[in-house]
């Protein structure tokens, strides 16, 4: 029996953890864009549930208004991505909130993440979630690599099994880690995982997303084949894909929130029609599209730059 379970991100939540960068590092060459962009996603989460919020400086802390959701830790940090950087919420046996802190490397010591990888001890030596308990791993795993329905685990052999990121670590350890911690009763691998301009060696929160046990969607072709030939008894829906750009834009990185789903969107055609496929699958959520066009010059998304709490 597993030690740990990993919960859906549909489950309710206590809040979300996002990282407010500084405006020298690899934003500088859009920073006004990007505050604006983030500012207004910042602000639509407070309206559903708490905001744990990490910035570089004490300025940064001066452009939020004091809110009775907002949580402010100053920490210094390399980037923006929380889902890669922030343990996962994980609960023990008795119920108890964990975070699982898995190592960071940059996406395969692509780039300098030496602050972003301490970054969970830090916000814990701050007293966040009165000094919850830390579990470290010597594995490096992102948080955007991982997707699960609470009983099975999907991820891409690429982002994970990469010489880069566990070149020492057998599948086998890896695979352990996965059913120990996560709580987790089956592993899909998957072989396709390319997406043009992708930094992070294809993680599946930009292939495939469950949103609920048995419904998983998708946006290329050749990622729902593949799970549609390893899971047989799921349901599958297609999302628009988006061939207009040299970047990985799609609308696979939404999160949910409580009593709300907040979806990417680009200011593009085929946004219209995402957000009805959104809205006819949760019918009792407020679906709302974040405009995402400034963020996704960086890689990410909405789920990208967010990591839940569960209560």
């Amino acid at each position: 029996m597993a030690g740990f379970l990993y919960l859906p991100e549909w489950e309710e939540q206590l809040g979300t953890v996002l990282i407010y960068p500084d405006k020298n590092s690899d934003w500088k060459c859009c920073f006004k864009d990007f505050e604006k962009s983030f500012l207004h996603f910042v602000n639509t989460i407070l309206e559903f549930q708490k905001v744990f919020l990490i910035v570089n400086d004490n300025l940064t802390k001066q452009k939020f208004s004091p809110h009775r959701n907002l949580t402010i830790f100053n920490i210094k940090t390399n980037d923006t991505w929380a889902r890669d950087i922030i343990g996962l919420p994980i609960f023990n046996q008795q119920k108890k909130l964990h975070l699982l802190n898995y190592q960071f490397n940059g996406w395969g010591n692509k780039f300098d993440a030496s602050l972003d990888n301490l970054v969970t001890e830090n916000l814990v030596k701050l007293g966040f979630l009165n000094n919850i308990d830390i579990i470290n791993s010597k594995l490096v795993i992102e948080g955007g690599a991982l997707e699960t329905n609470g009983e099975i685990l999907l991820v891409t052999k690429s982002s994970i099994l990469n010489k880069n990121r566990n070149q020492e670590n057998s599948i086998d350890e890896v695979e352990k880690s996965f059913y120990q911690f996560l709580g987790i009763k089956k592993i899909i691998w998957l072989e396709n995982s390319f997406l043009e301009g992708d930094d992070t060696d294809g993680h599946i929160d930009m292939l495939a997303r469950f949103v609920n046990k048995n419904t998983i969607f998708y946006a290329v072709e050749a990622i729902g084949q593949e799970l549609k030939n390893k899971l047989k008894d799921f349901n599958f829906v297609k999302l628009p894909e988006i061939s207009c750009c040299d970047i990985p834009r799609n609308y696979l990185n939404f999160i949910f929130v409580n009593k709300a789903i907040l979806v990417p969107i680009y200011n593009l055609p085929e946004d219209k029609e995402a957000l009805k496929i959104f809205q006819n699958y949760f019918p009792d959520l407020k679906v709302i599209g974040i405009d995402s066009s400034v963020f996704i010059k960086q890689g990410g998304s909405l789920h990208c730059l967010t990591m839940q709490i569960y209560k």
